[in-house]
């Protein structure tokens, strides 16, 4: 993965306009990334036969397996969440549509067969856990409405398919309030972010409201240090745009924009120190960010991470806090690159194998 010369801030207007011509990006994430209980990074892709593939570090921030197969035909990205108990559990969509899991069959090591939750989904799902520990799942159904499924007790369990309503035109995305309450947000059919919420932890929901914008990706959402969602995307010019709670659990801002110029969805990663870090592809194929000056507060400018990248950047936190982000290279293999200090400094490119694709839908 060479590094080129690039500009100051991935800003070129002609790229801005051709970005314009098209509401979204492809859907470019081929790879989900997570902590074991210990600590240690697991990194997960499509390989070319549409198996679910693994690699993992071998020690808590350093050291890395080779690859190896966990099966499955899979038609979306994979997404992995967290038992209560630690053990990485795996969800991706099947050749049926329906959704199919995999998951540890104790903390850190061993896995279990795959297995259907049945239901019919349109997009990949996405993961949240609710403040009791219970693992609960979204997807967009053939209906366009949101829809979930989730554990009945922590670990282990799940009810049947129920729908949440709306007209969703993005994949789902989900994190929690300050108070543990779990809340979605999507583009709607008018282009504006909407959301839907928990009305009390682990149970209950409100009605869709939106929060206007127009946006021309996948949404980010991500926890301030002070508990304020904070929620980015790209607008229509190409930059960066993000919204936040005014309050930890309720109000909201308006829309302002950080500028920049990217070619995938953002994603969202927090330091060591608590300072949300986006990370996005510029218009060079370069990774780009843009990172808090301060906890809850405060941005830099842009700047570049080099490389050459083919897929929407995936950040993680190491066990002792530093930021490693995983994306596709050229060659279609697994490249990272990751800081070298908790918050600063950060490493060059290196390749972790393997040949990543874009699931056959």
């Amino acid at each position: 993965m060479a590094t080129t010369n690039v500009p100051k801030a991935p800003n070129v207007r002609q790229s801005a306009e051709s970005i314009n011509k098209s509401s979204q990006l492809p859907d470019l994430q081929v790879c989900s990334v997570g902590r074991n209980a210990d600590g240690r990074i697991e990194t997960f892709g499509v390989g070319t036969d549409n198996a679910l593939w693994h690699i993992w570090q071998t020690r808590p921030n350093n050291g890395w397996s080779g690859w190896a197969s966990l099966g499955g035909v899979l038609t979306s990205e994979p997404e992995m969440a967290s038992n209560a108990d630690g053990r990485i559990e795996m969800f991706a969509r099947g050749t049926d549509n329906a959704l199919w899991h995999i998951w540890q069959t104790a903390p850190n090591n061993g896995w279990s067969s795959w297995a259907s939750l049945g239901g019919v989904i349109t997009t990949e799902p996405v993961c949240g856990r609710n403040a009791d520990g219970r693992i609960e799942m979204f997807a967009r159904g053939t209906d366009n409405a949101l829809w979930h499924i989730w554990q009945t007790g922590p670990n282990n369990g799940w009810s049947g398919w129920a729908s949440l309503g709306g007209v969703i035109t993005t994949p789902p995305v989900v994190t929690n309030d300050a108070d543990g309450r779990l809340e979605v947000f999507a583009r709607g059919t008018d282009g504006a972010l909407w959301h839907v919420w928990q009305t009390a932890p682990n149970n209950g929901w409100s009605g869709w409201a939106s929060r206007g914008g127009v946006i021309t990706s996948d949404p980010s959402v991500r926890q301030n240090q002070d508990g304020r969602l904070e929620v980015f995307a790209r607008g229509t010019d190409g930059a960066l745009w993000h919204i936040w709670q005014t309050r930890p659990n309720n109000g909201w801002g308006n829309w302002a924009s950080l500028g920049g110029v990217i070619t995938t969805d953002p994603e969202c990663g927090r330091d060591a120190d608590g300072r949300l870090e986006v990370f996005a592809r510029g218009t060079d194929n370069a990774l780009w960010h843009v990172w808090q000056t301060a906890p809850n507060n405060g941005w830099s400018g842009w700047a570049s991470r080099g490389g050459v990248i083919t897929s929407t950047p995936g950040p993680t936190n190491d066990a002792d806090g530093r930021l490693e982000v995983f994306a596709r290279g050229t060659d279609n293999a697994l490249w990272h690159i990751w800081q070298t200090a908790p918050n600063n400094g950060w490493s060059s490119w290196a390749s972790l194998g393997g040949r990543l694709v874009i699931p056959r839908t």
